[in-house]
């Protein structure tokens, strides 16, 4: 066992007994008074939350030094981010999700879908990183399902990241950092109400740095606007813009070993520019027309492209365009939920291939609540999906042009009862049947029709379909936080693409998409949190365990051997601990320390890279009531780790960043 596997196991124990032996019976946990929206699509406080939700306030995320998304998430509970410091190759992995974690895992920019659908472009996956960490009023994690509101893909969970920008009286807040690397930003955010109904916004940020490899470089800024109009005491209207472009030059690509132990710090391979870019808009319309029945209406617009400079070819474009209608009914013993979401997705990728697909689904969810005591929770969703596949003619691999349309039909439903024994804790039983419908892609394959001939042609590939078993319960003891979920999930008709053929003149391979049976995955997770010392001193823990086995067959019930889909899935963390400490020891300084592990993860080769703790540190102090200066350190006790690596051949090393620091300084009025 190696030291940093041993530290995090230590932690886990102590972290735990410190959890179960300190409490002071004086404070109280306002935990379940926060509210969250992506349970259910609308407001509704924690405590009425059935199954296990996560929240990262702004509070949390801007005394911490996050410069990324993946920064703010790599500290949530259950949450891994594969390939971190690879900018463009990042994907959110929960429960177990591994290499198929980008169409597993939805991520969600104020509800609408972040998520690219075409599933094999090397380095494009969810493009999370393109927002400002600064703009963030919160983020929300549910892990393990949401099929039922928010569609397919959501096996491993749903992240939600909502933006601010909820009314509130005038503000002005400035902050400029400067770290490691060479990195410096400034940000500038104003708004507030003209008047008792309107309220505006507008944020802004720019940054520049040096990479952690040598000669990378990147720059770029961040737009956000904001128009908030209380139509009448019922009813409301919000629109919201925003705009992100990043240049990454020079990004380097992996070193050998010998290279790693000459400098890990030197560059490799060096790409050419890469500039990404998102523009998304969202009107969100919300009607009350009465006390018992609110309307939401949000038609939104997400446009996000990828492209080297230097080579036209080079692009990826992924267009949506869609509206999210959806309706809350309350009565007596409980609510309705039922809603109508439409989303046309449009790709387009290098050879000018051109990807689309139109979804229409209907959903339900309600929560009926029998006694005081049990509630009973269930819904389905239908989803409907028209596919548009162009292909052009391609004069290097002799291929046809190729225009192809389908349709598919996809559902999914839930069943949760819910036992409510108390004020403050609950126990919830989960049932809930998921999907994941194919991407345009992977309904074609590419056919070898003669001695250096191809065709596409569409197939019968079906949607994937999981099975997800839940137990789980959360409470509060001695004004002390915690809760706990078992889960056990079954995934049937997994996509997967089986290469053959491979043509070395022209550079091509015959290629099927194909639905093999089956994976498991199980595992644990538990979080809690407390206030001690008269809430000077709050302590957060999460730790998660999960396990992995698949068997991989086609229709014709032929088991695929491939070494790097065999037994467990690759690229998933077993285990993950979080702890977290904010402690106040004097007036106006606030103290805070995370300490990060990560079990050992199979590499793509199966190989088992080794695990890692990280140990982050930060305070800040309060001159004014205006001003403040926040610093920190990142990786205190300089770890040498690797965001990707494989020790094969010459190796294969993506060496990640040693110790660093930043300054920031602040004004708030």
């Amino acid at each position: 066992m190696d030291k940093s596997s041993k530290a995090g196991k230590i932690a886990i124990i102590v972290s735990f007994a410190v959890a179960m032996n300190l409490h002071a019976a004086e404070n109280k946990n306002t935990k379940l008074e926060k509210t969250i929206i992506t349970s259910t699509g609308f407001e509704t406080q924690l405590k009425d939350e059935v199954k296990n939700a996560y929240i990262i306030t702004s509070e949390e995320i801007k005394d911490r030094g996050y410069k990324s998304v993946t920064e703010v998430l790599e500290r949530a509970p259950g949450v891994y981010i594969s390939n971190a410091d690879i900018f463009g190759s990042e994907k959110i992995d929960m429960r177990g999700q591994g290499a198929y974690a980008h169409t597993n895992v939805k991520t969600l920019i104020n509800g609408v879908n972040l998520n690219v659908i075409k599933t094999a472009h090397s380095g494009i996956n969810t493009p999370l990183n393109l927002i400002a960490v600064e703009d963030i009023e919160k983020i929300e994690i549910i892990p393990g399902g949401g099929a039922v509101l928010y569609g397919g893909g959501t096996a491993g969970g749903v992240v939600n990241i909502i933006t601010k920008k909820k009314p509130r009286d005038f503000y002005l807040n400035a902050s400029s950092k400067i770290a490691s690397y060479n990195y410096k930003d400034a940000v500038i955010g104003i708004g507030g109400l003209v008047n008792d109904d309107l309220f505006l916004k507008f944020s802004a940020k720019a940054f520049d740095s040096k990479g952690y490899r040598k000669k990378e470089e990147t720059n770029g800024y961040y737009i956000n606007g904001g128009i908030n109009y209380q139509i009448s005491d019922n009813q409301s209207i919000a629109i919201t813009p925003s705009f992100y472009s990043q240049k990454y030059k020079n990004q380097s690509g992996a070193l050998t070993k010998k290279q790693v132990n000459e400098d890990r710090r030197q560059s490799s391979k060096l790409s050419d520019p890469k500039v990404y870019k998102k523009f998304d808009i969202t009107l969100d319309y919300s009607l009350k027309l009465s006390d018992s029945y609110e309307i939401n209406f949000m038609p939104y617009y997400l446009y996000t492209k990828f492209k080297k400079e230097s080579k036209k070819e080079e692009v990826f474009s992924d267009k949506k365009v869609g509206a999210n209608l959806k309706n809350r009914f309350t009565y007596d013993k409980g609510e309705l939920i039922f809603g109508y979401n439409y989303e046309d997705v449009y790709d387009k990728i290098q050879n000018k291939d051109e990807l689309g697909k139109e979804i229409h689904s209907v959903y339900f969810f309600e929560k009926h609540n029998f006694t005081d005591v049990f509630s009973f929770n269930f819904g389905g969703r239908y989803e409907r999906a028209l596919y548009d596949i162009k292909r052009p003619f391609s004069p290097r691999f002799k291929r046809p042009a190729s225009n192809s349309k389908k349709n598919t039909n996809s559902y999914a439903f839930e069943i949760t009862p819910n036992f409510k024994y108390s004020d403050t804790g609950n126990v919830y039983l989960k049932f809930e049947k998921g999907f994941v419908s194919p991407s345009p892609q992977e309904l074609v394959d590419n056919i070898k029709i003669g001695p250096d001939n191809y065709e596409f042609q569409l197939n019968n590939l079906k949607s994937e379909t999981f099975y997800t078993y839940e137990v789980g319960f959360k409470d509060i003891f001695f004004d002390q936080f915690f809760s706990a979920a078992i889960f056990y999930t079954d995934t049937k008709n997994m996509i997967y693409r089986r290469w053959t053929d491979y043509n070395m003149a022209h550079g091509n391979f015959e290629g099927k998409w194909i639905n093999i049976d089956k994976a498991k995955r199980y595992g644990f997770e538990i979080y809690a949190e407390q206030y001690l010392l008269d809430n000077k001193l709050k302590l957060t823990e999460s730790y998660s365990r999960v396990s992995t086995k698949a068997t991989l067959q086609d229709g014709d019930n032929n088991t695929y051997e491939e070494k790097t889909t065999r037994g467990e899935l690759t690229g998933v963390a077993k285990e993950k601990f979080v702890l977290g400490a904010d402690y106040a020891p004097i007036k106006n300084l606030n103290l805070y320390a995370d300490l990060k592990y990560y079990s050992k993860i199979l590499n793509q080769k199966r190989e088992k890279m080794s695990s890692k703790t990280l140990v982050d540190i930060s305070a800040k102090y309060h001159f004014t009531k205006n001003i403040s200066v926040v610093a920190g350190i990142k990786n205190l006790f300089d770890k040498k780790y690797y965001s990707y690596y494989e020790t094969t051949g010459k190796g294969s090393y993506y060496p990640a960043p040693e110790r660093n620091y930043y300054l920031e300084f602040k004004y708030n009025y």
